[in-house]
Formats: C-alpha cells, sequence, structure tokens
C-alpha cells in the first residue's frame, strides 16, 4: 500500500514510544526473587511492540513515502476528535455506572459511529462483546471492574 507509508512510518514510531513508555513504567511494578512478576509480561509485550514498530517504520521509510496528494482532512480530524471526547465520557460515566451498564452503549455507539447500520446486529454484538469480557477478566482473570456506584 503506497498510500500509507507515510502513515506506516508515524504509526511504528508511535508504537516505539508507546513501548518505551510502558517498558520504564513496568520497571516500578513489584521485582520477585523466583519466577514471573508481576512486571515481567508487560516488558516482554512492550518489547515485542518495540521490535514491529521499528520493523514497520523502518519498512516504510526504506520504500519511500509517496508525494503528499490530498489537502489536511479537518472533517476527519474533527470525528477523532468527537470519538476521543466519547471515549473521554465513557470512562467517567463507567466509573460512576459501573463497566456492565455503560460498556454496551459505547460498543453501540462506536459502531454507529463508524458507519454500521444493522442495529438488531449492533445490540447482540455490543451485549456479547460486553458479557465475553466481563467473563475474561472478572470470572477468569479476577481483575476487578468498576461496579455500579449511583445508589
Amino acid at each position: 500500500m503506497k498510500k500509507t507509508r507515510r502513515a506506516d512510518f508515524v504509526m511504528g514510531l508511535g508504537f516505539m514510544a508507546a513501548a518505551v513508555c510502558v517498558f520504564t513504567l513496568a520497571s516500578d511494578f513489584l521485582k520477585v526473587d523466583r519466577g514471573i512478576g508481576p512486571g515481567d509480561y508487560p516488558r516482554v509485550v512492550a518489547a515485542g511492540l518495540f521490535i514491529l514498530g521499528a520493523i514497520l517504520s523502518v519498512d516504510s521509510f526504506v520504500r519511500g513515502f509517496p508525494p503528499i496528494e490530498e489537502k489536511f482532512n479537518f472533517r476527519a480530524v474533527l470525528r477523532l476528535l468527537v470519538f476521543i471526547a466519547a471515549s473521554c465520557a465513557y470512562l467517567w460515566l463507567m466509573s460512576i455506572l459501573g463497566f456492565n451498564l455503560v460498556t454496551p452503549f459505547f460498543l453501540f455507539f462506536g459502531m454507529y459511529f463508524f458507519g454500521y447500520r444493522k442495529w438488531l446486529t449492533m445490540a447482540l454484538v455490543s451485549v456479547c462483546v460486553t458479557a465475553a469480557l466481563y467473563v475474561i477478566f472478572r470470572v477468569i482473570f479476577l481483575v476487578m471492574l468498576p461496579p455500579f456506584r449511583l445508589f
């Protein structure tokens, strides 16, 4: 994909920067004498992310960038900002209304926002994905999810 090489280069650099941040933050986790500690898995994932980001950036740089053909798209930036604001609202509402209540609505909104219009499918996917995430994180991994705290 010749048109995406510039974006691939920037995203690869972004992945590498994110990997450095995760690796640095994970080094502050609890150290254990034997076995795998809580910081080891994030460091392994960060190292993999750094390597893949470097491969993406180097590959797109070596192949060269195409000339810039289109002007800056303000509408795309506005849509991005709207979705970021919706994500922030989701996180804020999740702290009040809980994971189980807010997540299906956020997933439904995300699908609608990106152009999907099959209402029944959107509703089913939203509820099923929320249930699957709940089972994976709360039941299997025993991770506490934000509870309903309105009353």
